[in-house]
């Protein structure tokens, strides 16, 4: 497998697709960015989900995207959003109804969007995270590397 090279007419969309209305290009020059677009290759996200007592994940392919959701007892506790685009899929919309301090529900749900990913033949998961990398929320966990600076407007 190669190193990621971003084509960003192919990963904007996919933003869209999971609900993310800003238009969003590469940061060019001096100044802070709005985001950072960080990617892994699928292959390295850990497998199989470390899924808490109780609990499920459930899929469901909604159109432009597809949800995973984790439940623990049924009870909704983590979901996200993947869209897929050629050999790229693209992962947002991060929810949690029980906090994540630890980052273990997420990425319990990151873990099952790679695995979709990755069944869907993408070799690469894209994320959007505000600011600055160093903000890296925990449930990404590690492998993740900066792959453009975002701007937003």
């Amino acid at each position: 497998m190669t190193d990621f090279e971003l084509r960003w007419d192919t990963v904007a969309p996919l933003f869209a697709a999971l609900g993310d209305d800003r238009a969003l290009a590469p940061h060019g020059g001096a100044g802070t960015a709005d985001a950072t677009l960080l990617a892994i290759a699928t292959g390295d996200v850990p497998q199989p989900p470390r899924l808490p007592e109780g609990g499920g994940i459930s899929e469901a392919p909604l159109g432009e995207y597809d949800a995973v959701e984790l439940t623990i007892w049924g009870r909704p506790a983590a979901k996200g959003l993947i869209a897929f685009g050629e050999g790229v899929a693209a992962i947002g919309g991060f929810e949690f109804a029980a906090g994540d301090a630890d980052g273990a529900l997420g990425a319990a749900v990151v873990s099952a969007l790679a695995e979709e990913a990755f069944l869907e033949g993408a070799e690469w998961l894209v994320t959007l995270v505000d600011g600055d990398p160093a903000e890296v929320p925990a449930y990404l966990a590690e492998g993740w590397r900066e792959a453009a600076k975002v701007s937003a407007s």
